[in-house]
């Protein structure tokens, strides 16, 4: 570190949080302003605030240590992560922007009433705080790590930032920082990539990795434990609100948000190829020994300072974007699916306020909670285990009419519980929870099939709207 290195990674930052709060304060103070930035954004827009919410903590940093830790094999998660993009370009994303809903458990309430929208707001919103505590843990790690700043200061600093960005600037105050930081993000990747790959000794320096280390087909974590983390990443998208789900909604056409998803998952695909370079390449440069979280600030004190500091602030900032991500999805849902509920009075203003209020509390429990459970892959692999609990009961109430109030209810309240009890127990014999959850979610989705309480003509109706061919004039921008 030297004094150039410090002055960009502040620099960096300060313009990124000044960028998120200025257009924050130009949207108006009405929820639909606060979540979906008046749903009016361009798709170039879109794109690159779902490269940045995406590409955070645990890409630039856990994903690092992973590849770092078992190799190539690692990557399966990107390549399924990229599957489950390519059929939401292709088949589902024009017809959910389509819906104009706020949250994924606005569909629930209309496909199976306030039942299933209480459950699903509940598994959305810890969702979104799961991994919210992993980019906390993320924003420590790289300023205790590299900049030397002492941990517990590291996580109040963290901690403040949230709060802040995500309050006062809102999905207007992302949206258009997004675009800058996935330019900086995918160019920094680059440059460390190749500084690391040089470094290691190019082809012929990871060439002497073990083969384990190099062979997608190797096996070096359980297989019911990796596949599952794998199956995760391609479910998780499919009902991801944060980083998605929320971005489709805020476009202005369902083909903005088609273009956005399409170009968003190349650039993604990308960063993580150059994510698994540098993993590989740290292997060799540090050896053995390293902790999965120590991995990036190591390496990244091999490289030349001010490269490094560029990347540093990268990833600062692409901590601060998905943390915005997260705890922007979590407090809507906590305000508009949960507490609207109880107090059906409250209002527009009222349910922006509760929703600021979340996130200062939700960023106190985390500051706490993660000095018990630092792991930042631990946070984010929970949160996709249980955002896949979503899928099934969302897209099969969205295709098949034989499914009641009963197959949404049971289906996500067998499989989240599913989740956490088989987390608590520490993921017995190796099996990752996903799979408990996909067979739980499952049996309650097809035993409710026999249970037609509650079933109503508007219901069904979802189902021919959301199958319903996408036409020219669903493609037209709002206002024109």
């Amino acid at each position: 570190m030297n004094t150039i290195s410090v002055v960009v990674i502040l620099g960096y930052l300060a313009l990124i949080i000044g960028t998120i709060l200025y257009n924050g304060r130009k949207s108006k103070k009405t929820f639909k302003d606060y979540a979906l930035a008046g749903g009016k954004l361009p798709w170039f827009v879109i794109c690159g605030t779902i490269v940045a919410s995406t590409i955070g903590g645990g890409s630039l940093m856990g994903f690092v240590g992973s590849f770092y830790q078992y190799g190539a094999m690692y990557f399966w998660m990107c390549i399924a992560s990229l599957a489950s993009y390519l059929i939401l370009i292709f088949f589902l994303s024009e017809r959910i922007n389509r819906l104009k809903v706020y949250t994924i458990a606005d569909i629930f309430e209309m496909r199976y009433g306030k039942g299933a929208q209480l459950v699903a707001g509940f598994i959305n919103m810890f969702v979104g705080i799961a991994v919210g505590f992993g980019m906390l843990s993320s924003f420590a790690s790289v300023l205790s790590g590299y900049l030397g700043v002492e941990p517990n200061l590291a996580r109040i600093i963290g901690g403040l930032l949230f709060a802040v960005t995500v309050t006062m600037g809102g999905l207007a105050g992302a949206a258009i920082t997004g675009t800058i930081q996935a330019v900086v993000v995918i160019g920094g990747a680059l440059a460390i990539s190749a500084a690391a790959f040089t470094n290691a000794g190019g082809v012929q320096g990871l060439s002497q990795l073990p083969s384990n280390m190099l062979s997608m087909g190797a096996q070096n974590i359980p297989p019911f434990l990796f596949w599952g983390m794998v199956a995760s990443s391609f479910f998780g998208n499919f009902a991801d609100q944060a980083a998605l789900f929320q971005r489709i909604n805020a476009a202005r056409t369902p083909k903005d948000a088609k273009k956005a998803i399409f170009l968003g998952s190349i650039m993604i695909t990308v960063c993580m190829a150059l994510v698994m370079v540098m993993g590989l390449s740290a292997k060799i440069i540090l050896g053995d020994g390293i902790g999965e979280n120590d991995v990036i600030s190591e390496l990244l004190k091999t490289v030349n300072p001010v490269l490094g500091g560029v990347y540093v602030a990268a990833i600062i900032a692409a901590v601060v974007m998905t943390a915005n991500a997260m705890y922007l999805s979590a407090s809507m849902t906590f305000s508009k699916d949960l507490l609207k509920q109880w107090k059906p009075d409250l209002s527009d203003r009222g349910m922006v306020t509760a929703s600021r209020v979340f996130v200062w509390v939700m960023v106190a429990a985390g500051y706490v909670i993660i000095t018990f459970q630092p792991s930042i892959m631990k946070w984010i692999l929970i949160g996709y285990a249980s955002i896949s609990c979503l899928v099934l009961p969302l897209y099969g109430g969205l295709f098949t009419k034989r499914a009641t109030p009963a197959s949404g209810k049971w289906s996500l309240g067998l499989s989240i519980a599913g989740v956490i009890v088989w987390e608590v127990l520490g993921s017995p014999f190796d099996v990752n929870s996903l799979f408990v959850a996909l067979i739980l979610g499952i049996l309650g989705f097809v035993a409710g099939f026999w249970n037609k309480n509650g079933v109503t003509e508007e219901q069904l109706e979802l189902v021919d709207r959301f199958k319903k061919k996408v036409t020219a004039a669903d493609n037209v921008a709002v206002g024109e």
